[in-house]
């Protein structure tokens, strides 16, 4: 196949890397990939190469290109084919920590240093919403001109991303929701919206307003857009195994058409072939849109929320009623809750950008935080859209609090930030920060007072 297609296999490598030991992270099997691409591949510091990755591979790729003191690796890459990326995780990798995960999954090998490990430090990276993948994109996506990966330009690698349209069957979808695992939206590991690298950031920030004034609104804050456009291919009846079968002829021809592309222009280009190819393999109806969302909640100190939940909700102009959007998921990651995932099908939430997004009237974003003592609240702005009186503070016995915020600005394509909510096939982060403050003088509540003493005279 290699040669058929005008490749050299003197200059093709294979290179396989542990995930079982628990001990091993991503970043230890990015370094391990450095040192076997200098001792086994021969490849100087400076010596230009091509990838193609698999599922994990995109987070090692990733994790290599992201390494703080190695300016010259996004030259070195030049092109990166991602089949199947767990480029944000997966939503069985959680499933892969528990006792079953490595009775399945984990080393057999009863002589080895990891036998019966299922690789804890690669899962917890994997898992949906981990801070390793929310780490990461700060840097290569959303990183300053030291940091970023994958500007425009040839001086960063250009990036090619297939996944299949399709589960792993039947009965092994089946087994895999039975045990509590949301598939929809994915080819039976990793989810459609999380595989490209086209990502946006948005920070909602409470922590710089003053709780006391209606006036007084969040500071909304978009990653500047400087990335490729890294458009998912979705490619028909493929799921996350068969996206590697060596037969499939189309998705070969493309990917060497891929190592051809020098320029923007040409990336764009064969991104239009890529999807006209797709399409015309398709007999069936494109999947449904779906969009995932990575949010993290934190304090004015960056320390993270604990105990938060998210409710969506929009209204249409000639209707009476509020309608709840329907969530698929909203996944917390297991070692640090203040950062969830949260998945959507954009057609069922009414939202797809092909909708008739201008008869929504108002679409609001509803977040419930406690901080699970009456000492302490979490303050926001008083919410002028509700009826009474409030002093921006809800619940103080529990220390909790509501805040309503209407996000309908950004379903709209000319706003003013530059910033569209709605994106198929796409990963979005999303960072909330909010204040955290004793509670307000009352008997019983107060966190901190002054006595006054007595003086004998």
């Amino acid at each position: 196949m290699i040669a058929a297609r005008g490749l050299n296999s003197n200059e093709t490598f294979v290179i396989d890397y542990k995930t079982l030991a628990n001990n091993v992270g991503i970043n230890d099997i990015a370094e391990g990939f450095d040192r076997a691409l200098k001792e086994e591949a021969n490849l100087g510091e400076l010596s230009e190469f091509d990838a193609v990755v698999h599922s994990t591979g995109m987070l090692v790729i990733r994790a290599w290109l992201a390494r703080y003191n190695a300016m010259n690796r996004p030259e070195r890459l030049r092109h990166l084919i991602a089949l199947a990326p767990a480029t944000n995780g997966s939503p069985v990798a959680h499933k892969g920590r528990s006792w079953i995960g490595a009775l399945v999954k984990g080393s057999k090998n009863w002589r080895g240093p990891d036998f019966m490990e299922s690789g804890d430090e690669v899962l917890k990276a994997l898992e949906l919403g981990s801070e390793f993948t929310w780490s990461l994109a700060e840097r290569d996506l959303f990183g300053d001109g030291n940091t970023a990966r994958f500007l425009k330009g040839p001086k960063s690698p250009f990036v090619f991303t297939f996944c299949g349209d399709s589960g792993l069957g039947a009965i092994t979808d089946l087994a895999t929701q039975a045990v509590g695992t949301k598939i929809n939206g994915s080819d039976g590991v990793v989810r459609w919206a999380g595989a490209a690298l086209n990502s946006r950031r948005l920070l909602i920030d409470y922590s710089l307003t003053d709780p006391s004034s209606k006036s007084n609104t969040p500071v909304f804050k978009v990653s500047e857009w400087t990335n490729q456009n890294n458009e998912l291919v979705l490619w028909p009846g493929m799921n996350h195994g068969t996206i590697m079968d060596k037969h499939i002829d189309s998705i070969l021809d493309l990917v060497v058409k891929a190592f051809d592309v020098e320029s923007d222009d040409a990336y764009l280009k064969w991104n239009d072939e890529a999807q006209s190819a797709a399409a015309s393999h398709r007999r069936r109806k494109k999947p449904r849109p779906w969009q995932q969302f990575v949010i993290r909640v934190s304090d004015e100190r960056g320390v993270g929320v604990q105990d938060w939940s998210i409710g969506l909700s929009l209204k249409k102009v000639n209707e009476s009623r509020t309608r709840v959007v329907p969530i698929d998921d909203l996944h917390p990651y297991g070692p640090d809750k203040s950062y969830r995932c949260l998945h959507l099908d954009l057609e069922a939430a009414g939202i797809a950008p092909d909708s008739d997004l201008d008869s929504i009237e108002s679409f609001v974003m509803e977040l419930s935080l406690s901080t699970s003592t009456p000492y302490v609240v979490y303050e926001r702005p008083e919410d002028d859209t509700k009826d009474g009186n409030d002093n921006g503070l809800a619940g103080i016995g529990e220390g909790l609090t509501r805040i309503r915020e209407r996000l309908d600005v950004f379903l709209k394509p000319d706003n003013k930030y530059n910033f569209i909510l709605p994106m198929p096939f796409t990963t979005t982060f999303v960072e909330i920060r909010v204040n955290r403050s004793p509670s307000p003088a009352a008997e019983g509540r107060s966190l901190c007072h002054v006595k006054s003493v007595e003086r004998n005279h």
